[in-house]
């Protein structure tokens, strides 16, 4: 018997080493586990329903500037208009009764200061809901969830388009009415008749025409700013329904 017959191992034994031997399945099985746990403790995808949810919080950031830029600009136009109607009404309380550098009166005996008035009026009221709107949104309260924002900014929208339109209907029909009365006229029709005579025209009666028709002519230009406020209110409850469909409202993050 040779020593290379007594180290070769029998196949009874090999059996045996074999089933002793963990399998290499064995080693497989274990890492897809562990593949698997890997994946199961993985963040979760980026949803539809986030991307619209983001989508729909960049257009309520969007819309809430623009409300504020839009109320600003009101703000600005209406203290324009309460100055310029302000010193016409200064300039003729002026010049009523101190006429000394003309022998005849100045004014008719009868003057309608109800369109100077209406323009003040107007652009007191408009001033102060600019300032209310911006103050709102701009402060840390709750009303800066969109959904209380959308229901003052569309009363306060279709207050202002309202005044807007209605300052100018009534302020230019007085005006139209007593463009050619010889015995009466508003600040604006009577002071007006002498464009195109500034050299003879009596003191500051150009500076009272110019600013009463810019005042007007201001409104206006209200009408179409306060038309755009209506335009945002309406985006303004579009996004607020596109937010509550995703994922519940949640107001503007500034």
């Amino acid at each position: 018997m040779s020593f290379q017959h007594l180290s070769s191992p029998t196949p009874s034994q090999e059996r045996i080493e074999s089933k002793k031997r963990p399998h290499l399945s064995v080693f497989r099985f274990a890492s897809f586990q562990n593949t698997n746990q890997a994946h199961d403790q993985a963040p979760p995808a980026y949803s539809r329903d986030d991307t619209l949810a983001e989508r729909n919080q960049m257009h309520a950031k969007v819309l809430h500037w623009m409300r504020i830029a839009i109320a600003l600009v009101s703000l600005v136009l209406s203290l324009i208009i309460i100055a310029f109607s302000g010193n016409v009404l200064r300039i003729y309380n002026d010049t009523r009764y101190n006429n000394v550098e003309w022998i005849l009166p100045l004014w008719p005996a009868t003057v309608d200061l109800r369109p100077a008035r209406a323009l003040v009026a107007c652009g007191v009221v408009l001033a102060v809901f600019s300032l209310i709107y911006v103050v709102l949104a701009l402060a840390p309260t709750s009303l800066r969830s969109i959904r209380p924002l959308n229901l003052v900014s569309t009363l306060l929208a279709f207050l202002s388009l309202f005044i807007t339109i209605f300052t100018t209907a009534y302020s230019s029909t007085i005006d139209n009415h007593l463009s050619d009365n010889t015995q009466a006229g508003t600040l604006a029709s009577w002071t007006c008749k002498w464009q195109g005579f500034s050299s003879v025209a009596p003191g500051r009666f150009a500076d009272i025409c110019s600013q009463s028709t810019a005042a007007l002519d201001l409104v206006i230009l209200m009408i179409v700013i306060e038309v755009l406020h209506v335009l945002l209110a309406g985006w303004g409850w579009w996004v607020g329904a596109k937010m509550k469909k995703v994922g519940g409202e949640k107001g503007i993050a500034v």
